[in-house]
């Protein structure tokens, strides 16, 4: 294949020690005009290579697979519901409001009617309501940059009545009871900070309604490390506000700042493990992983909480599976825990005593718990690998749970297996991996199938509905999702299992997963394709480099792949708990070891590769994607190796449903036409 001209720019140089060979370094500055004019090279390219026919073919039967009132799981407040719906025709999700568990939804924000005002695609990226329903804070941001200006919005007349900070990116917020303000997080105004801190030295406010938001009082921040972030919980009667500080995924520190003396004092620092603060009526509770990786709640009097962990007394006591999470009412506790991968909702009352679960079908996992501290009235909802979102409604009168609203879909979930079969890694660990496929599928060892994984910051891949694949499960291919290590399906020592120099622990568990499906003969080296996004980007390269004759096609989705050079860019730095620090001589040596871009070697043959990159990606830089095609297209070999960079979009990937159905078609083409699929 005839590649694009990319220059060879030697550049060797010694880090403790090891020589690093980096002849591709230039294509780093991704806004140079030379960088710009290779990207467009790159992707004239992918146009060529990938049918244009059959994308057009997958981007219409996605697009009917999509063509649904697609509904999130509704929030009550004080005598209303707010929720987040997408009708037919509609590029982003709208934010409503109703009167009445069905009644006639009002629009409050639009982000497709702001898309057309604004010449750009707008994201609503986070919306928080006040406590008796009168204001919505919420964040809005461009081009799938991440950067969102802060805005309050009163309910009633569906008015923006102020704007309050411009970089409030994932802004943390916690509003006072009796709705006159409320402490939020934000990041340095653009033009404060050099372009590549933006998402860096995040400080914690408080902003009265009606006040400028210059005048806004500083509550934490200064003086902090930059890669610090806060997370904020405010206790019901608005005096106590607990500042989570964390600078990594293995640990944070909890402060508190009294409102009525304005005194900052230290709750639980110096610890290494995880806490988060939630305040009811009575008590205060503590989630945490202190001497419990399966987590765990303790418990402490509002009267008394500034104590160290051990003080605290035990409310939900560790269980053999891992404790998720939790959402609060008024009178009740809703807990989830991950049970073989799957997300299950088990019931309290406030004094710590089971009472009840939220059944689900088999394979169904837990999607969302819609609740409040200040009502009792809540909603959640579940789904499968084939069963779109079921929303689910509590009806605190008759204590009856009931189906408030199926989402629908094209597919026949009858048609196809759910399977969860485990398989030994390479140090005898036992790993679970979801497999699913059309009913009648023949194990001969020739299906064509895309292997799934992540395997890291103690996320967990649960089973959600396949949508995006049908067109691939309905021809008869295969999808499968490893819950390797690194990730958070068992607890902490699940995911610190395979982190830093464990990391290759969560290679091996994905190459053993890949060796199982040809061992089982699900499919064989040439009908199996891996495909990983961000920390799964790195996985499915890492590994097509480590054993490139176990796959025949990888997609690499804003990956991570320089592990040298990570913590220089965007907001990297804050994940050396994860990869290790390449400037630290003993991580440097392990980090070598995976680090993709570091282990191509001119002796191997790789898969075909399909990398896909954001221009506007503010979290894993797109020179990750460009130096790893680069070094690969330089080798003789045999397979196509593929980069393409999407415009005007960031790290989570699609920002509307049309350039969806074409960003989707491109992969389900690549693959078909790579592993085989009938098309």
């Amino acid at each position: 294949m005839k590649y694009p001209s990319t220059p060879v720019k030697k550049h060797v140089e010694t880090i403790h020690g090891h020589r690093i060979i980096d002849n591709y370094r230039w294509l780093e500055r991704n806004t140079s005009s030379n960088v710009k004019k290779w990207i467009d090279a790159q992707n004239k390219l992918v146009d060529q290579v990938v049918p244009r026919k059959l994308q057009v073919n997958f981007e219409k039967e996605l697009k009917q697979n999509y063509n649904f009132l697609s509904m999130g799981t509704p929030h009550y407040c004080n005598g209303q519901y707010f929720g987040m719906e997408r009708r037919p025709g509609q590029e982003r999700g709208v934010l409503y409001v109703w009167s009445g568990l069905n009644g006639k939804r009002r629009i409050l924000i639009n982000p497709n009617k702001l898309s057309q005002q604004t010449k750009h695609i707008v994201s609503l990226d986070y919306w928080v309501i006040s406590p008796k329903g009168n204001y919505v804070a919420y964040g809005v941001s461009e081009d799938g940059k991440e950067l969102a200006v802060l805005k309050v919005m009163e309910v009633k007349t569906g008015q923006i009545i102020e704007i309050i900070a411009k970089n409030a990116s994932w802004a943390s917020i916690t509003w006072m009871p009796d709705e006159t303000g409320f402490y939020y997080t934000k990041h340095p105004d653009r033009g404060s900070v050099a372009a590549n801190e933006l998402r860096y030295y995040q400080k914690a406010y408080y902003h009265k309604l009606g006040t400028k938001p210059s005048s806004d009082k500083e509550i934490f921040g200064g003086g902090r490390p930059k890669e610090e972030g806060y997370g904020l919980e405010l206790s019901n009667d608005g005096r106590w506000l607990a500042i989570s500080a964390t600078q990594d995924w293995e640990r944070n520190d909890l402060y508190l700042y009294d409102s009525k003396s304005g005194k900052l004092t230290n709750l639980i620092v110096g610890y290494q493990a995880q806490f988060e603060i939630t305040f009811t009526n009575e008590r205060v509770l503590l989630y945490t992983n202190y001497k419990a990786p399966n987590y765990r709640v303790l418990s402490a009097s509002l009267d008394n909480f500034i104590l160290p962990p051990d003080k605290w007394g035990k409310f939900i006591p560790e269980r053999k599976n891992k404790l998720s999470g939790y959402a609060i009412t008024k009178d009740q506790l809703l807990a989830i825990y991950l049970i073989n991968a799957t997300a299950q909702g088990i019931r309290f009352d406030l004094n710590g005593k089971e009472t009840g679960k939220l059944t689900l079908p088999k394979h169904a996992s837990l999607s969302y718990i819609c609740a409040r501290r200040e009502e009792t009235e809540f909603f959640y909802d579940y789904q499968s690998f084939t069963t779109p979102g079921i929303i689910n409604h509590y009806n605190p009168a008759t204590r009856i749970i009931s189906v408030y609203y199926r989402n629908r879909s094209t597919i026949n979930e009858s048609d196809y297996l759910i399977k969860q079969e485990w398989f030994k890694s390479k140090d005898g660990t036992q790993v679970p991996m979801f497999i699913v496929h059309h009913k009648g599928l023949r194990l001969n060892g020739k299906n064509p199938t895309i292997l799934y994984g992540y395997g890291g910051f103690e996320m967990s891949n649960l089973p959600f509905f396949l949508r995006h694949l049908t067109p691939w499960l309905s021809r008869g291919g295969v999808y499968a999702i490893a819950n390797i290590r690194g990730g958070g399906e068992f607890g902490k020592t699940c995911h610190t299992g395979g982190i830093k120099k464990y990391k290759q622990k969560s290679y091996d568990d994905f190459i053993a997963a890949a060796q199982y499906l040809i061992t089982k003969k699900y499919t064989n080296n040439k009908k199996l394709g891996i495909l990983g996004a961000s920390n799964g980007g790195l996985l499915v390269s890492a590994v097509a480099v480590q054993t490139p004759e176990l796959f025949k096609a990888v997609v690499s989705q804003v990956p991570l792949t320089d592990m040298v050079r990570f913590p220089k860019f965007l907001i990297a730095s804050r994940w050396k708990s994860e990869y290790g620090d390449p400037d630290n001589p003993e991580d440097l040596k392990y980090i070598l070891k995976y680090s993709p871009y570091h282990n191509v070697k001119n002796s191997k043959n790789y898969p075909a590769f399909l990398f896909i990159t954001a221009e506007n990606d503010t979290r894993v830089h797109p020179m990750h994607a460009y130096k790893m095609a680069a070094l690969l297209q330089s080798k003789e070999n045999k397979e196509p190796v593929l980069v393409y960079t999407e415009n005007s979009t960031g790290h989570q990937g699609s920002l509307t449903m049309s350039r969806f159905y074409k960003d989707q078609a491109k992969i389900l083409t690549f693959f078909v036409e790579q592993l085989g699929l009938n098309k």
